[in-house]
């Protein structure tokens, strides 16, 4: 069955909130990234292994914050390539 205009401006709609859904995906890539550059520089040049250890934790609470903040941008690619699919498929 052939798309209407509607479907076809839907999936056009769609795959511009997927490229969205990429640049935010990058860019939570990079402050991840920098945040653990950071902890790294902070680590490594402290000298009280109390602080040393404040700062691992930070690290590793920080980093699974931006782990599940990827892992839910890529669900909603994920979601919105699912309702892209139904539309061709209808």
């Amino acid at each position: 069955m052939a798309l209407t205009e509607s479907d076809r401006n839907n999936i056009a709609n769609y795959k511009i909130q997927i490229e969205r859904y990429k640049v935010d995906l990058e860019r939570i890539k990079k402050l991840k990234k920098e945040k653990s550059e950071y902890y790294a520089r902070q680590i490594k040049s402290t000298k009280d292994a109390t602080v040393k250890g404040r700062y691992r934790e930070s690290k590793i609470r920080e980093m699974n914050s931006y782990d599940n903040q990827i892992a839910s941008v890529k669900r909603s690619i994920e979601g919105v390539k699912v309702r892209i699919q139904t539309i061709k498929n209808n």
